[in-house]
């Protein structure tokens, strides 16, 4: 026993390194000029949609293999496809060989996704100690915000020197993030929780995501998903009409967005100690709707004004994804089985990805509408952005039989310490 405890705190040990390592993509603020500086502009646009495509196929059934064969096996594939990508990428010359990679990125991406936060969780509750989930997911996502600023950093300086350098450091870190899963055990389940057949798995799934008690969660992981992409998906062009504005020079542009990245990414890790403060149930609700509002008001100022102070503003776009995903996984973790954890978070990272999938085949058609086509897929992105806040604002809470909440007589009566809640499970 003394032995599979002391296994089970490595696990949650190792857990954020796993994290910083597999997330250190030296390739971000330079891939797609790799790729347009090997292939065609065009062939450039093809791979990303192979990636997307693949990604979305992979999603799911990355999610039922996990509850069905175990965390550590999916975070090894996880990793060993990541790692294999990345050398595809680094020796590669052709479009196909540029694809294949594009096939194994999308497999380690999705082969992670959901089976990683899984394994974390079933840790700490082999120790008993899942009450400190949303504390620990928050530290944990501290050390993937610290390898995206230092990774964009290091990125920069290396794509100077050879673009292609890039993939070959984020080959050698996917590897030490290999070693370090292959180093944890396999919490165990209880007796009898076992993934069924895939088919009953996944209606079973999609009917308890869309139940009164977890449909707030999947629809504000829907919602988020949109929300957080959108300021990252067009920060970069932001930042070039801004120079433009101040009549600064183009030649800073990429030299400036990695600082631009690196920045938030420090911001992301610093927010993230927040999370785990948080519990009384009125205050999760108003600290997740807070985090859509700011992403809503980060839109609706790229949409409306150009301006250094903007720019400057977007710095704190990851401080929403750093509180709201570890209260998120921390409120639905509990309420799902050890059999259907992670095929959850897989089809919630699904849904997210589809949904973006067609709001980025929607927002240029407000380009047609304005002279300026940023400005007017901004504010066609703007007017999204409060539709789905006011969804939001709108859809019941699940505030469950005895909510922590600061109104509560006897959170009062203690000083405003927890009440303890019945738990939301079925």
């Amino acid at each position: 026993m003394s032995e599979r405890i002391d296994a089970l705190t490595a696990n949650t040990t190792r857990y954020p390194w796993y994290l910083f390592f597999r997330d250190c993509y030296f390739w971000g603020p330079v891939f797609f000029l790799y790729f347009t500086s090997v292939l065609s502009l065009s062939e450039a646009l093809h791979l990303e949609a192979v990636y997307y495509v693949a990604v979305a196929a992979a999603e799911v059934p990355s999610g039922y293999l996990s509850d069905r064969f175990g965390r550590r096996r999916t975070l090894i594939v996880s990793s060993a496809c990541l790692g294999f990508a990345y050398l595809l990428f680094f020796t590669g010359h052709t479009f196909w060989q540029f694809a294949a990679a594009q096939l194994f990125l999308a497999a380690g991406f999705a082969s992670a996704s959901g089976t990683d936060t899984a394994l974390h969780y079933e840790s700490l509750k082999g120790l008993n100690r899942e009450a400190e989930y949303a504390a620990r997911e928050g530290h944990a996502l501290r050390y993937s915000f610290l390898a995206g600023g230092v990774s964009a950093l290091l990125g920069g300086l290396l794509a100077t020197g050879d673009l292609r350098w890039v993939y070959g450091v984020s080959c050698a870190a996917a590897v030490i993030s290999l070693g370090v899963v292959c180093s944890m055990v396999e919490p165990e389940g209880r007796a009898g929780q076992v993934a069924g057949p895939f088919g009953s798995q996944l209606r079973g799934v999609l009917r308890k995501a869309w139940g009164t008690r977890l449909r707030f969660f999947t629809f504000y992981a829907l919602a988020m998903t949109v929300l957080l992409h959108i300021p990252y998906e067009f920060y970069q062009p932001y930042l070039e009409r801004t120079l433009a504005w101040m009549e600064a020079g183009d030649s800073i542009a990429p030299s400036l967005s990695g600082v631009h990245l690196a920045l938030t990414m420090v911001v992301g890790a610093w927010m993230t100690r927040f999370a785990g403060r948080i519990r009384h149930r009125c205050v999760v609700r108003r600290t997740l709707l807070a985090c859509a509002l700011l992403q809503v008001v980060l839109i609706g100022a790229m949409a409306l004004v150009v301006h250094p102070l903007v720019a400057l503003m977007l710095v704190g776009r990851t401080a929403s994804r750093a509180v709201s995903t570890p209260l998120v996984n921390s409120e639905l973790a509990p309420l799902l089985g050890r059999h259907e954890r992670s095929t959850y978070f897989s089809l919630q990272s699904l849904l997210g990805r589809l949904a973006y999938g067609g709001v980025l085949v929607m927002l240029p058609l407000g380009g047609g509408v304005f002279g300026e086509a940023l400005h007017g897929t901004l504010v066609c992105a703007l007017v999204l952005a409060l539709v789905l806040f006011g969804g939001l604002c709108l859809l019941p809470f699940p505030w469950g039989e005895a909510p922590v909440c600061c109104g509560s007589k006897g959170a009062a009566a203690r000083g405003g310490d927890d009440v303890p809640e019945k738990p939301l499970v079925s």
